[in-house]
């Protein structure tokens, strides 16, 4: 007992002069996004046959005569723009970019159709938001039906995470929907 004694009284002396400081778990954070109030001006273009709302946060690279890209520097982001001209296959066109649409299928957790419609500015179209941890995130066509069709999917240069990309996808989602909603097809 004895050489076991002062051990004891070592372990217990360790015990009761140790940090008084208790540890608390951290709160969760979360990043904070703040995205500047969305300013726009029309955009007009030949390569698009149209005219629109442009965000002026984008950048605009204008790849060839029928494909422009709408760049998002601070988020990482670009709306790829494509134009084609109708002559007599509409069908066909939409069917198109309904399929790339729903190749995202494989990763997405659901897709949701978004149809637009304005008789005025002779603009038909639908936007698709893709759910879940798909490339692309919102897609959309827009078209008159008889001579023009231009289609639109957002990609962001990041791994694709929903729940981090979601302000930025929110915040572009509403000017994808100021582009549709302002388009005029020029002649």
């Amino acid at each position: 007992m004895h050489k076991l004694f002062p051990a004891i009284i070592f372990i217990l002396s360790l015990a009761f002069t140790s940090c008084d400081d208790n540890t608390y778990p951290r709160p969760r954070g979360n990043v904070r996004l703040d995205y500047p109030k969305a300013k726009y001006s029309t955009f007009v273009s030949n390569h698009l046959h149209a005219s629109f709302n442009k965000s002026d946060l984008v950048n605009v690279d204008i790849k060839r005569n029928d494909w422009v890209n709408f760049r998002y520097p601070k988020m990482k982001a670009t709306i790829h723009l494509t134009y084609k001209d109708i002559k007599g296959d509409a069908e066909v066109l939409i069917d198109e970019v309904q399929k790339l649409t729903y190749k995202h299928t494989v990763k997405a957790s659901g897709i949701i159709e978004n149809p637009y419609g304005n008789p005025e500015n002779n603009t038909y179209g639908t936007l698709f938001e893709v759910k879940g941890n798909a490339a692309s995130n919102l897609q959309f066509y827009i078209t008159d039906s008889t001579k023009h069709i231009l289609s639109g999917a957002l990609y962001f240069y990041v791994a694709p995470n929903p729940d981090s990309l979601s302000p930025a996808i929110d915040y572009i989602k509403k000017d994808i929907i100021a582009l549709i909603e302002s388009l005029e097809w020029e002649d």
